[in-house]
């Protein structure tokens, strides 16, 4: 069957890809971790918010939603999760990344998944101009998360304004001063954490995309060979009956060559 040849290379596809992006993906968790702590340090710095220095944000601005799917079927629900999610935000901006997903009238900006690291520089601007501009009041990225193997789920991460955690973990030990632009720093650099932020909830997409492609290909492969079962019993039943068919009716004109009736008497042959 050519739909099980086409599984068949999807479920392939997707086991190359499935380690390398499920060991990206878990390398990415623990540096954002690393990264979000840096980032805190600097934004919760008591000089730079002694001085006013604190990013601004204007919350009359628009939301800005970073929706991340796929380009390819065979994935589960991966992408109609994104897009139900997509339907239920209609008062906020939108930038879509997948194929499979929907372009709603207004999208900022729509690129296929496979052409994300080609094209990413439109979103470091869009991203940089968000801030620098306070264009919109909060960004969130809704994608499917890898948590591990048995587990992934649509996740909406509020990834600005960032959130000032550092004062609550104690992570202060000293304070530190700096010469120069301190806001021009701080814009560039909150537009850099964000790219960052993007980039790992693509990784982790795209290994939660190759891990659901995998487990769908490899039940819809079962399915398949099941039906190709069935199909095979049910061609054998039907061989078995034509051939008793054939075998019953020699058997009758046999009789009915030898003058036998069905009754087991005879007739006259004339």
């Amino acid at each position: 069957m050519k739909i099980k040849t086409i599984v068949k290379v999807m479920n392939f596809h997707a086991l190359l890809h499935i380690d390398a992006a499920r060991r990206a993906s878990e390398r990415y968790i623990r540096m954002e971790s690393e990264v979000s702590k840096i980032i805190d340090l600097v934004i919760n710095n008591r000089n730079f918010i002694l001085d006013k220095h604190a990013l601004r944000v204007d919350e009359s601005a628009p939301v800005l939603n970073i929706y991340i799917g796929s380009d390819y079927a065979f994935c589960g629900n991966m992408n109609t999760v994104v897009n139900a999610a997509m339907r239920e935000d209609e008062d906020c901006q939108k930038v879509v990344i997948g194929k499979k997903l929907r372009k709603p009238e207004g999208t900022l900006l729509a690129i296929e998944r496979d052409e994300l690291e080609a094209e990413y520089g439109r979103i470091e601007e869009l991203l940089e101009e968000s801030v620098r501009d306070l264009k919109h009041s909060e960004i969130h990225i809704v994608y499917n998360h890898y948590y591990y193997s048995g587990r992934i789920a649509l996740r909406r991460k509020k990834i600005y304004p960032i959130v000032l955690a550092g004062e609550a973990e104690n992570l202060y030990t000293e304070d530190f001063s700096l010469e120069g632009d301190v806001d021009e720093l701080l814009a560039s650099l909150s537009a850099v954490y964000l790219s960052y932020e993007l980039r790992i909830a693509s990784t982790n997409s795209f290994a939660a995309e190759n891990i659901m492609r995998h487990n769908a290909t490899t039940e819809s492969l079962k399915k398949i060979d099941e039906r190709m079962e069935e199909m095979k019993r049910a061609e054998n039943k039907r061989k078995k009956q034509v051939s008793f068919a054939k075998v019953l009716d020699s058997y009758t004109k046999k009789r009915m060559y030898r003058g036998e009736t069905r009754e087991g008497g005879y007739i006259e042959n004339r």
